[in-house]
């Protein structure tokens, strides 16, 4: 076989590399935004020179109904092809405003995992599931589901999560979890899909350096995982999450291999929106509701010539 002339693996170990120096180097800031920002930005970063164009990525608040807007998202992966753009202010990084329709998925980005951080993430993820649970019953189910993610730089590993031991146990229907992200990601330690949601047959693939369908033809690793988990008791925790351990390079390629799985799926909806900014108009905006009133007294009336 003929040498590659370009070391993907190497490309990834090396942006691996780079975010753990930007984690590090917004270390020394005191002000906990001068540390936050710059991690949240490179992730973005990372995103917008892999995915897509059709596909923006962005920070901001998604907005539903007719003056409801969510919290703001680290990360908004959207339908950059047909949405329009909607920044709030002027930076080179800037927040946009995104219609529910045109979101593909939002990422949470921590620093450390822990209990804390994960129960922040996880409020953010409800605040997307109210606004989808909102337009369901106004228009019934959406067409597609946006993927929710949850990125960390590390894990916090003197952090019990209230007893379950990993974040993904703790997140489980066995736990009383009522909102489970799709994937979580942590850069030094693993990552762990919702089965529900992602199945797990890119897990082994990526740590076989194959697609899913080799996997399936030159191993009987798949079909072994599904009896594992069939024999389990009840709803464990095994049924909710796959976790796998997984580091710098091989998480991320990972992280962009799940990203990539969903927004795949992704269909634009046929939004109309023209017809959706219309609803920002009306009386706040200075709209006229009576166009039929009495006639304006200064202009004397025309009278029309008969048949």
């Amino acid at each position: 076989m003929a040498q590659s002339s370009v070391d993907v693996r190497q490309l990834l170990s090396a942006t691996a590399a780079s975010l753990w120096a930007t984690f590090q180097e917004s270390a020394a800031s005191a002000r906990h935004d001068h540390k936050g920002h710059p991690r949240e930005a490179r992730l973005r970063q990372f995103l917008r020179e892999r995915l897509p164009p059709k596909w923006g990525v962005s920070r901001g608040h998604v907005f539903y109904a007719e003056d409801a807007t969510t919290p703001e998202f680290d990360v908004i992966v959207y339908d950059a092809l047909n949405c329009p753009a909607w920044t709030l202010d002027s930076h080179e990084d800037p927040r946009r405003l995104v219609p529910l329709d045109a979101v593909i998925g939002v990422i949470e980005v921590k620093s450390t995992l822990d209990r804390r951080s994960l129960a922040s993430a996880i409020a953010k993820a409800r605040a997307l599931d109210d606004a989808l649970a909102h337009d369901a019953a106004l228009n019934g189910p959406g067409h597609y589901q946006p993927f929710r993610h949850v990125f960390a730089y590390r894990l916090d590993r003197t952090c019990d999560f209230d007893g379950w031991l990993s974040p993904a146990r703790s997140l489980t229907r066995y736990a009383g979890a009522r909102c489970q992200p799709d994937g979580i990601f942590v850069l030094d330690s693993h990552f762990s899909v919702l089965e529900a949601s992602h199945g797990y047959a890119h897990a082994f693939a990526l740590h076989r350096g194959q697609t899913p369908d080799e996997v399936a033809r030159t191993s009987s690793v798949l079909e072994q995982e599904d009896e594992r988990r069939l024999v389990q008791e009840g709803d464990a925790w095994g049924h909710d999450y796959f976790t796998t351990d997984a580091i710098d390079g091989l998480l991320l390629l990972a992280f962009l291999t799940y990203v990539i799985q969903r927004a795949s799926h992704y269909r634009p909806a046929g939004i109309n929106y023209a017809d959706m900014f219309c609803r920002r108009g009306g009386p706040k905006l200075g709209g006229i509701m009576d166009f039929y009133g009495p006639p304006d007294p200064g202009f004397a009336p025309v009278t029309l010539p008969g048949a």
